[in-house]
């Protein structure tokens, strides 16, 4: 049994990234994402939102953990929707890319594990963490990635 989905849309960072480390409430608010279902739930495509606190991040450094919830709206072929809602944990930032893992706490696969990659153009467009680190700082980036359910 298994799902895996593609995902983009924005991150957010509150109250925004700058050149020294400082704690971040995450957010990624995603879009509608192709779905590659090997399940009996017809799954055609999926929308994944997410909140993590305390994330420490900078410019420079990149990112770090933390943990935090999300939720897997998903739309069936036949036009059903259905959610999720996961617990979720960052293990591993490295630059733009965040390795995420967590569990299915109620609705759709309740008890699976969840397991996913995220990218985020912290770093992109000529230096744009830098630029706006002096106005407050990066308050968002896109996010592109993939996860599934297992």
């Amino acid at each position: 049994m298994s799902v895996s989905c593609s995902a983009s849309g924005e991150t957010h960072f509150s109250p925004g990234v700058q050149l020294w480390p400082r704690q971040q409430h995450v957010s990624y608010q995603g879009q509608d994402g192709q779905c590659n279902d090997n399940t009996e739930a017809s799954i055609a495509s999926a929308r994944i939102t997410a909140d993590f606190d305390g994330v420490t991040l900078s410019c420079l450094s990149g990112g770090g953990t933390g943990s935090g919830t999300g939720t897997i709206e998903w739309s069936t072929t036949d036009g059903y929707r259905l959610r999720s809602v996961v617990n979720l944990t960052i293990d591993r930032t490295v630059l733009n890319d965040a390795t995420v893992s967590g569990y299915v706490t109620e609705g759709l696969f309740k008890g699976h594990g969840f397991s996913g990659t995220f990218s985020t153009s912290l770093f992109g467009g000529a230096g744009k963490c830098t630029i706006g680190a002096p106005f407050g700082g990066v308050k968002e980036a896109a996010f592109t990635g993939e996860y599934s359910i297992d």
